[in-house]
């Protein structure tokens, strides 16, 4: 996606689920390095800096596996490379954080320099005096930082000359596997090292004082494998809550932590803003009222974060009263308001402080978002310009954007009220409804005739997987099965049509099931070889329903080994690769002409129609009729 175009004015109201933290997760993905087992991660969020950590992890020899939630398992014991490149290094300075893992657990790095930032710069000389007093040797080459270790690392006493996030988390993980104890003076506080540092105990290291400025590490000879939930994103929280601030709104965010900013909260409430907060949401609402302008000084945390300075800067821009931003981070992060300004915004400059007048509304304008947090300023700012044909804000995307940021449209039909104009299409008070491809759209086709909806391209021949259709207020998407629930789930589509089976299978609640479609009718059986007994004892079962297959031996009080496979199911007991199968079963004709025969019904299995929750909430009125129609057709 290279341009928003985005028609604002009105308020957002709605709930939106927080994703994991990136600055979490692109840490940890790197402390995998340090674990001789198998570590799975959870919570990942869907970012471009996420998959290029993996491809820099894959790249080395590394053994990584994603799964339709992204959950990310990743095995080093393969590794066979310790150099990180330029080519991806350059494009996500994160990259950086796998050098004192690859140091500490293989004894030799060799990474490139990260490159610039259009926020200004931050250099990594923190990082490698650091390794240097755990007793790494460090050479620049070629703009490769060439690092050595003769044995393992050893403790030390680091007193950092700045506060570094990065380098913090470098140093922690490096001293984890160094004999001795290392205490690091000055580390960061952020939640984000905390998280690290928690994942890291979780894996059998031992650091303590994480959340203060003083990090103490005791050295272990080496982490176990493990599992572990990365913590909400803080910014993606804050970002959103700017939003609603901003328009007027009200919103729900869901699996977050208010405690991860408290900073930022206070300043919305000082804006005017009504805050209720839960162990994990947040409520925001602003009673249609014109926020007030707020003055704020961005420093490490716990005080303000700059990460959300640029969002602020936004909403000052449409505030009653006079306020003032100081950013004392990066020197060039106030480089957004020359482009608000544009908009019609009242912001002069003086040195590292913004000067903001409020106006009661901006006007959209042709804009170029310069890093992430900025094209999330003007991303608020397009949505309080005021609704008029020529005042449409669009927003032209450049790479800092792009690399760090899942699709701004995916939370979208959570939030009633905005419109967002991109490649993907349209929204504008509409609904997504995703259907599973094959068997189940080839029978839920003619339902949608009969309720007079027809896709604007023949879907059987068509390789689009986002279709229109003669309805403005209806777009479709054609998914595998398993991708239904999870777009469900986490708002990128209202509605949805799966199997029961890849129901059972799927963890996540937060939707309903309203309608039994009573199509794509089978049974989820367990299968094995004719006139061959279960054996006793331990069972090898293959299968794709994992956490079915789970559940159901369990419940019988049998203990297995799951086999995880994704087709080809019906091979696994003649080749000798399992005892038994969970499998779904229609005419029972393919597992005939292997020799096998049906053994206990797990459940009998039909479509449903799957629904939102936050969506049915905010779009009851588009979604509801919906609802009874196909009611109506799976009666009828």
């Amino acid at each position: 996606m290279d341009k928003l175009v985005i028609s604002g004015g009105v308020p957002l109201n709605g709930q939106i689920r927080i994703s994991g933290a990136k600055n979490s997760a692109l840490p940890i993905l790197a402390a995998t390095l340090l674990a001789e087992a198998p570590v799975t991660i959870a919570n990942i969020p869907h970012l471009h800096d996420i998959t290029t950590m993996i491809e820099l992890l894959c790249c080395m020899g590394v053994s990584v596996v994603v799964d339709e939630r992204m959950n990310v398992e990743v095995d080093s014991s393969t590794l066979h490379s310790r150099s990180a490149p330029y080519d991806l290094v350059k494009t996500m300075r994160a990259s950086i954080l796998v050098l004192g893992p690859l140091l500490a657990r293989y004894g030799e790095a060799r990474v490139s320099f990260p490159g610039g930032c259009a926020i200004g710069s931050r250099p990594v000389d923190q990082h490698l005096r650091g390794l240097e007093a755990l007793g790494a040797e460090i050479e620049i080459d070629g703009g490769y930082i060439n690092a050595r270790a003769r044995g393992r690392l050893r403790g030390a006493h680091i007193l950092m000359d700045m506060v570094t996030v990065g380098g913090t988390e470098n140093l922690m993980m490096a001293a984890s596997l160094a004999v001795g104890r290392t205490v690091i003076e000055n580390a960061a506080r952020e939640p984000e090292i905390v998280d690290l540092a928690n994942c890291i105990n979780i894996l059998g290291g031992d650091v303590r004082g994480a959340g203060t400025d003083t990090l103490t590490i005791e050295g272990v000879e080496r982490l176990r494998g493990g599992r572990y939930t990365i913590m909400p994103d803080r910014i993606e929280t804050g970002t959103y809550l700017a939003a609603a601030a901003a328009t007027r709104g009200r919103v729900l965010l869901k699996n977050t932590d208010p405690r991860l900013l408290e900073a930022v909260l206070l300043k919305l409430e000082e804006a005017g803003a009504q805050i209720t907060t839960g162990v994990d949401w947040i409520e925001l609402d602003m009673g249609g009222q014109q926020p007030r302008a707020v003055h704020l000084r961005t420093a490490p945390y716990p005080a303000f974060p700059t990460d959300m300075q640029a969002q602020i800067t936004a909403l000052n821009a449409v505030a009653d009263g006079v306020g003032t931003i100081t950013e004392t981070i990066f020197e060039n992060r106030l480089i957004q308001i020359h482009e608000l300004n544009r908009m019609g915004a009242k912001i002069s400059q003086q040195g590292n402080t913004a000067i903001i007048t409020g106006v009661p509304f901006l006007k959209g304008a042709p804009v170029m978002a310069s890093d992430l947090r900025a094209s999330a300023c003007l991303v608020i700012a397009g949505l309080v310009a005021q609704a008029k044909p020529w005042w449409t804000a669009s927003i032209t995307l450049i790479a800092a954007m792009n690399a760090s940021r899942k699709s701004s449209s995916s939370s979208a039909p959570a939030f009633a009220g905005w419109r967002a104009d991109a490649e993907a299409g349209t929204m504008a008070q509409s609904l997504t409804l995703a259907i599973t491809k094959g068997r189940i759209i080839a029978e839920v086709l003619p339902m949608l005739a009969r309720a007079g909806i027809f896709p604007d391209e023949d879907i059987a021949t068509s390789r689009k997987l986002v279709f229109g259709t003669n309805r403005a207020d209806l777009r479709l998407l054609v998914l595998r099965g398993s991708d239904v629930p999870t777009y469900v789930q986490f708002g990128a589509a209202d509605l949805g049509i799966a199997g029961k089976d890849t129901l059972l299978e799927h963890s996540g609640a937060d939707f309903y099931e309203p309608v039994d479609m009573g199509i794509a009718r089978c049974r989820l059986m367990t299968a094995g070889l004719v006139g061959l007994a279960p054996r006793p004892g331990r069972l090898r079962v293959a299968t794709k329903y994992v956490n079915v297959a789970r559940r159901y031996y369990a419940e019988q009080g049998r203990q297995v080994d799951i086999i995880k496979l994704y087709g080809g199911m019906e091979l696994a007991p003649v080749m000798g690769l399992a005892d038994e199968i969970v499998d779904i079963v229609d005419t029972g004709n393919t597992l005939i002409a292997h020799g096998l025969e049906p053994r206990a019904l797990i459940a009998d299995i039909s479509s449903r129609l799957i629904v939102h929750k936050g969506a049915l909430k905010t779009k009851y009125a588009l979604i509801q009729p919906l609802i009874d129609q196909f009611r109506q057709l799976a009666a009828g």
